[in-house]
C-alpha cells in the first residue's frame, strides 16, 4: 500500500479487492481446518458428521451436546486471535447459511431463498440509465437462483411472486415481468432435464462479430445504434462514462509531484529557457538526483552538463519541471519522448539552440513529423500551466 509516496507493509490480514486475497484465504482455511478441525490432535473431529465451507463460512452437522459444541468453537477461537468464529445454531429446525435457508423435513434437508430481515428489496431501477438487457439480466438471474435453490414447489412459487412484486415496485413494466416469469418455466425446466447431458451449442446468428464498439450507453440512442451495427456484424459493449461522482470523488491518495513515476518530463534552463525532454519509470525525484549527479561528475553524455559547459552562467531550473505525459509501458514512454523531442527539433541533427537533449532517442518513422505541430501545442500548454 502506498500513501504519500511511502510504501507500507500490511502485517495482518489481506487487502480487500485484490485478486490474490481470495485464493490465499482459501489456502489458509484449508490448512486451518485440516490441522485443527480434522487433525490427529483434534478431540472433536468424531463429533463432526458433515462439514462444508465457503471461504470462511462453515455449515456443519454436530453430533454431541451443546456444551461440547461451545467448547469446540472456543477451542478454535483460541488458536489464532485474528481468526474468530461466531456460532449460529438451528432454531425450530431452520438455519440460514449465506443466502440459503435450510430446513429439516422428514429426515432430509430442504433449501429455499433466505433474505435477512434488513434486506431493502432494492434492485437496479428500470428507469436507470442502463441497457435493457442488463436490467432484465438482474431479474432473470434472480429467477434462475430461485429455481436452483428452492426444493419445494410452494417455496418456489412464493419466491417468484415476491420477485414479481419487488421488480414492479422497482419500476419494471408489469407485463414484461409477467412475461419473463412465464417464459422462465420452459427455460428452467429444459435446463433441469438436460442437466449433465452434453449438448452441441449453436452460436446465435450475429454473435460472431468482426469488430466490437466500446462506447458509453445513451438511453434512447444506443438501442437504435446496436440494431444498425448488428447488420454490419459489429457488436456493441457499453462502457462506463464520466459522472459527477467520478469527477468530484477522488478516493485515491494524491501523489506528490516528486513521487510521480512513468512520466515523460521537461526541464528548462533558468537563463535561456531551452528545455530538456526525458522519460523515466522511476520516481521523478530519483531521476532528478541522477541528473544532478551526472552534472557534478561532469558526465559528457548528459544533456544538462553539456549545455552548462557550453554556456557559462547558465543553471537548470528544476522547479520549472513539467510532465508532458504518462505511460506505464517502457516502449510507449520511449516513443512519446522521441515524439516530443522531434517536435522541438525536426532536423536530423540536434540543434543545441532548440533543445538540451544530445540525441533523438527512439528511432521514429518520418511520417510522425506531420504531428509535430500538435505535439508542440501540447508541450506549450503544459509549460504555460
Amino acid at each position: 500500500m502506498t500513501i504519500d509516496g511511502k510504501i507500507y507493509f500490511q502485517s495482518g490480514g489481506l487487502p480487500i479487492g485484490k485478486s490474490i486475497s481470495k485464493p490465499l484465504v482459501g489456502n489458509y482455511m484449508h490448512w486451518f481446518e485440516k490441522k485443527y478441525v480434522f487433525g490427529e490432535s483434534s478431540t472433536f473431529r468424531d463429533n463432526i458428521v458433515f462439514w462444508k465451507r465457503q471461504m470462511d463460512d462453515v455449515f456443519f452437522v454436530w453430533r454431541g451436546s451443546k456444551e461440547d459444541l461451545e467448547l469446540f468453537v472456543w477451542h478454535l477461537n483460541g488458536i489464532e486471535h485474528r481468526v474468530q468464529f461466531t456460532l449460529e445454531v438451528e432454531k425450530e429446525g431452520f438455519l440460514p447459511f449465506l443466502d440459503v435457508g435450510i430446513s429439516k423435513l422428514d429426515g432430509k434437508l430442504v433449501t429455499k431463498i433466505y433474505r435477512k430481515p434488513t434486506h431493502t428489496q432494492q434492485y437496479i431501477n428500470w428507469n436507470s440509465d442502463h441497457p435493457k438487457n442488463t436490467l432484465l439480466g438482474v431479474l432473470k438471474g434472480l429467477i434462475h437462483r430461485a429455481y436452483v435453490i428452492c426444493d419445494l414447489k410452494e417455496d418456489l412459487l412464493e419466491e417468484l411472486e415476491l420477485l414479481k412484486n419487488v421488480f414492479i415496485r422497482n419500476g419494471y413494466p408489469e407485463q414484461l415481468v409477467t412475461k419473463t416469469l412465464i417464459e422462465s418455466w420452459l427455460r428452467e425446466t429444459l435446463k433441469a432435464v438436460l442437466k449433465g447431458v452434453e449438448q452441441d451449442v449453436e452460436v446465435e446468428n450475429g454473435k460472431d462479430y468482426f469488430e466490437v464498439l466500446h462506447a458509453p450507453y445513451v438511453k434512447g440512442f444506443t438501442e437504435g445504434l446496436q440494431r444498425r451495427l448488428r447488420k454490419l456484424n459489429i457488436g456493441f459493449v457499453p462502457k462506463r462514462r464520466e459522472t459527477i461522482y467520478t469527477n468530484l470523488c477522488k478516493l485515491k491518495q494524491k501523489v506528490k509531484f516528486e513521487d510521480c513515476k512513468d512520466v515523460i518530463y521537461s526541464v528548462p534552463c533558468e537563463k535561456c529557457g531551452v528545455r530538456y525532454i526525458g522519460e523515466t519509470g522511476q520516481h521523478f525525484c530519483q531521476r532528478r538526483e541522477q541528473h544532478k549527479g551526472d552534472i557534478r561528475n561532469k558526465k559528457e553524455s548528459n544533456g544538462f552538463y553539456s549545455h552548462l559547459k557550453r554556456n557559462k552562467g547558465h543553471s537548470v531550473n528544476w522547479e520549472g519541471a513539467v510532465f508532458l505525459d504518462r505511460e506505464k509501458h517502457w516502449r510507449g514512454r520511449k516513443i512519446k519522448e522521441a515524439l516530443f523531442i522531434n517536435s522541438q527539433n525536426p532536423a536530423r541533427v540536434i540543434d543545441p539552440k532548440n533543445i538540451l537533449n544530445l540525441e533523438k532517442g527512439f528511432n521514429l518513422d518520418p511520417i510522425w513529423s506531420g504531428f509535430n505541430e500538435s505535439f508542440r501545442e501540447i508541450m506549450s500548454k503544459k509549460v504555460q500551466k
